[in-house]
């Protein structure tokens, strides 16, 4: 039973994946299937996780005795209730209590900008502070390593900088040096992340013909027999 699963597997990757290859030679049919297939395998999933949200862990929870227990999870349902309001037309009834939304979408974003401010600060400022000034305990390699490191960052911070370094619309020849070597370190960062995604979408490639190549070892002996 597994070998059959796993030839039902081959096939049907195999298929999506020449479905969405196809749309190099132009948008078509097979295409917008594949597509269509993505998006309702993605509703699908979502609608299931509020099944069990609703069955597992709602319904679990207002039948707790505990009063702040189902206040903790009454909370999220009404929010959600009031963020779907915004889909209602103005026009109609429901629509008219849509401004209710606004209670959940300032919850979402204010929350949204406080994980992303505290992530940005906690997990990349400041590791990254901590660690430009960690290469200079390696020896000469380590002090070059650190002033690259240290060089290209202020270079490349100082290109965004909002404050005028022109005078008498002439930049300076210190500025324009700056803003060269900052330029070149945007244009390497970019050209190793532009790399390091086509080997991504490379690698993703040969693993789809090799798929297709074990499909097509798979099925030779029940077409030779």
């Amino acid at each position: 039973m597994t070998h059959i699963a796993d030839i039902v597997g081959l096939i049907i990757g195999t298929v999506i994946t020449l479905m969405i290859g196809s749309y190099l030679i132009g948008d078509n049919p097979a295409f917008r299937w594949a597509l269509a297939i993505l998006v309702g395998i993605g509703a699908g999933y979502a609608f299931g996780v509020v099944v069990l949200y609703l069955k597992d862990w709602f319904l679990e929870g207002l039948g707790s005795d505990n009063l702040w227990g189902k206040i903790y999870h009454l909370v999220p349902l009404l929010l959600g209730i009031l963020l779907l309001l915004k889909g209602f037309s103005p026009n109609t009834p429901l629509g008219r209590l849509a401004v209710l939304g606004n209670i959940s979408m300032g919850f979402i974003l204010g929350i949204g900008a406080a994980v992303a401010v505290a992530g940005a600060l906690l997990g990349t400022l400041v590791p990254q502070m901590l660690a430009a000034g960690t290469p200079f305990t390696h020896g000469l390699t380590g002090i070059l390593q650190g002033v690259i490191t240290i060089l290209g960052t202020i270079t490349v911070l100082l290109i965004f900088s909002p404050r005028s370094w022109e005078s008498e619309n002439q930049p300076h020849t210190l500025t324009r040096w700056i803003q060269r070597i900052g330029r070149g370190f945007i244009i390497f960062a970019l050209a190793v992340t532009f790399a390091g995604a086509l080997t991504s979408a490379l690698t993703q490639w040969v693993m789809g013909v090799w798929d297709f190549a074990k499909l097509l070892e798979t099925l030779a002996p029940l077409i030779g027999s």
